[in-house]
């Protein structure tokens, strides 16, 4: 009898820690900033896996979050995504979609093109300055390219 009563207690023991590490989970996958932050948007031929919940990254330090991602009326892919409200974008910066490693996350990635710039870019801004996703496919076929010429 003395046994029921110790796996009972390790069962909810171990009950508590599976809530803990639930909750623990579910709180460092959200997005907190969701009424302090602005949006921008730019236009892509391919996004490459582009998600919505992707990390937007300047400098390697996440800045922002991919919001939206749909087709326009001319066929192009529209990213939106937010910015944190205290990340301030300059004007003259180019986003490309990048990815962790081989088989990593896809994630925007900012990259200022005058880091000494005094203009920012401002809530619905588009930025023109995009670089293209491209596969690991699409960067052997140019290996293979260069190498037959």
């Amino acid at each position: 009898m003395k046994s029921n009563y110790t796996e009972s207690i390790l069962g909810a023991i171990t009950l508590i820690v599976a809530l803990l590490f639930l909750v623990k989970f579910i709180s460092a996958n959200t997005d907190k900033s969701s009424g302090d932050s602005y949006l921008l948007s730019a236009k892509f031929l391919k996004v490459g896996g582009i998600m919505i919940g992707n990390d937007v990254k300047m400098s390697g330090v996440k800045v922002g979050v991919v919001s939206d991602v749909r087709l326009d009326e001319d066929f192009l892919a529209e990213v939106t995504f937010k910015i944190y409200s205290h990340i301030k974008i300059p004007n003259e910066v180019v986003v490309e979609v990048s990815n962790d490693g081989i088989l990593g996350n896809k994630y925007l990635s900012l990259t200022p093109i005058n880091r000494d710039s005094k203009t920012f870019l401002k809530s619905n801004s588009e930025i023109k300055d995009v670089k293209d996703f491209e596969s690991i496919e699409d960067q052997v076929s140019k290996i293979i390219f260069l190498a037959t010429q």
